[in-house]
């Protein structure tokens, strides 16, 4: 909320580079799919079409942030810009509406596992949308077959080796379970 409310009238390049973001975050979509829809894709508050990458077709609900942005361009999204150029903007974007928390990511690299310190908007970049769909999704407790079906992905197994759920989290979630069946 704090990305959709932020004013970038004076940035219109960051304007869209945010409205594109959301688009990402809401549907699910990765971003070589999200710049090929057009207005003939939405009916119904659906959008419908053929991923790219699988050849699968996906049938997506229009949440209200996204039905927001189509109504405010008229159906007919800004142009589209290189997915490298897209990754560049979104960091100056994020770093502006103050994604400022600080994430650890271990890789490893030479046979040694290394930790390396990040401000968070040093890494977000357009996947970051599709893959934050999926984990928040998952985290409201959608079931995983639907949150797929959306998605895209065919497999269970690698959808939730896709999401970013947290030990911590996963157990939050079991705990509130819980409470809804025993209370």
């Amino acid at each position: 909320m704090e990305l959709k409310e932020y004013n970038f009238e004076k940035t219109p390049y960051l304007e869209h580079t945010r409205d594109w973001f959301l688009l990402l975050a809401w549907t699910g979509s990765r971003f070589s799919d999200l710049e090929k829809i057009s207005k003939t894709d939405i009916k119904d508050n659906f959008i419908t079409f053929r991923q790219q990458k699988t050849n699968n077709k996906v049938t997506i609900p229009l949440h209200p942030v996204v039905k927001e942005i189509l109504d405010k361009y008229e159906y007919h999204l800004p142009d589209a810009i290189s997915n490298q150029k897209f990754n560049d903007y979104i960091k100056e974007v994020a770093r502006i509406v103050g994604f400022n928390g600080k994430e650890s990511i271990t890789i490893t690299r030479g046979g040694k596992r290394v930790t390396e310190n990040y401000q968070k908007w040093e890494l977000i970049s357009s996947h970051t949308g599709r893959r934050s769909f999926c984990t928040n999704m998952y985290k409201r407790g959608l079931p995983t077959l639907m949150i797929m079906s959306i998605s895209g992905h065919k497999t269970e197994k690698s959808f939730l080796k896709y999401i970013k759920v947290k030990q911590e989290e996963h157990a939050e979630m079991m705990a509130k379970a819980w409470a809804s069946m025993y209370n």
